[in-house]
């Protein structure tokens, strides 16, 4: 007897950027909250990954419904110029829940430490599957396994503000060694801003 074909798609995606992202607690507390771990990513028009996500959710389609996609097929993957929102502009993107905790790694798949939170601006590849669903609505979904962070570009979530995690480095005036500033700043005595200036 020939053993029935999953109906689960595995996948894994290259480098593209988290927006929205809920992975170190599931999203709660607000009316649309869903109970979920979740995040959104964004790939480049032309990253070779987008058509293989196409494959991907094309696979996973007609493993539920064979050759013939049904009518108003909810498809994840969304064109980002189409969505009218500004950063998704020149972009595809795509959300990816799961009821559980992804696994979360750096580049070099070492477990992240829990103080380390991936957020939106962060490069990210994500691991999951796709998954027709049949009913009321029918399309296919894309659950969420694994998170691996390429690039902490926002610095939240990584320990307390230092001067380097705020301003980067720059080129410029160093300070040395034993040198000390005798010239103060005065002290202002109250604001020279109208209120309503501002």
């Amino acid at each position: 007897m020939a053993k029935k074909q999953s109906l689960y798609v595995n996948f894994a995606t290259t480098a593209g950027t988290a927006h929205f992202a809920w992975l170190n607690k599931p999203d709660t507390g607000s009316e649309y909250s869903d109970g979920k771990y979740k995040v959104t990513v964004a790939f480049q028009k032309d990253d070779p990954v987008v058509r293989s996500l196409k494959a991907t959710i094309k696979d996973a389609a007609q493993r539920e419904f064979g050759d013939k996609i049904p009518a108003g097929f909810h498809n994840p993957l969304k064109d980002g110029d189409a969505s009218g929102k500004e950063q998704y502009a020149g972009m595809v993107f795509m959300t990816m829940k799961s009821t559980r905790q992804p696994t979360m790694v750096d580049s070099k798949n070492v477990a992240l430490p829990s103080n380390v939170i991936i957020m939106s601006g962060d490069t990210i590849r994500v691991a999951g599957a796709a998954k027709a669903y049949n009913g009321a609505q029918r399309g296919v979904s894309f659950y969420l396994d694994m998170v691996k962070l390429i690039a902490k570009n926002n610095g939240g979530g990584a320990g307390p503000a230092t001067a380097m995690s705020v301003f980067g480095d720059d080129e410029g005036y160093v300070a040395e060694e034993g040198v000390m500033v005798e010239e103060t700043a005065p002290t202002p005595t109250g604001s020279s801003i109208d209120i309503d200036d501002l």
